[in-house]
């Protein structure tokens, strides 16, 4: 993700990162030396040890949302990019995203097209 923002220094975008507990090693909030692998101006990080996002993404995905074809650990949402439009408001809902999944790493690719 990094990357991906150094090379567009001038797109109008937030990123949003929620690191959850999801590993044995993950028993506290990240350190510097992680949260620094996302420096970017645009990134606001968050720490989610009750997964209460990735409990709400579940519970309010719909159509015409795409469903996501993997980041299901211990039945928590997690290595997932969720891109929405800008201006959406999270209201009674989250909204729709036009892109549901991951993992980061392998959606790339998909995270770069307009």
């Amino acid at each position: 993700m990094e990357k991906i923002l150094s090379e567009n220094p001038d797109l109008n975008i937030r990123v949003f990162a929620v690191w959850e507990p999801m590993l044995p090693t993950d028993f506290s909030k990240p350190m510097a030396i992680v949260l620094n692998r996302l420096s970017d101006r645009r990134v606001v990080q968050f720490w989610d040890k009750e997964h209460v996002l990735a409990s709400r993404m579940s519970h309010d995905a719909r159509p015409p949302q795409p469903a996501q074809q993997c980041c299901v650990r211990n039945g928590y949402l997690w290595d997932l990019v969720a891109i929405y439009h800008a201006n959406e408001k999270w209201e009674t809902q989250m909204p729709v995203a036009t892109m549901f999944d991951g993992p980061v790493l392998y959606v790339r690719q998909e995270i770069r097209r307009p």
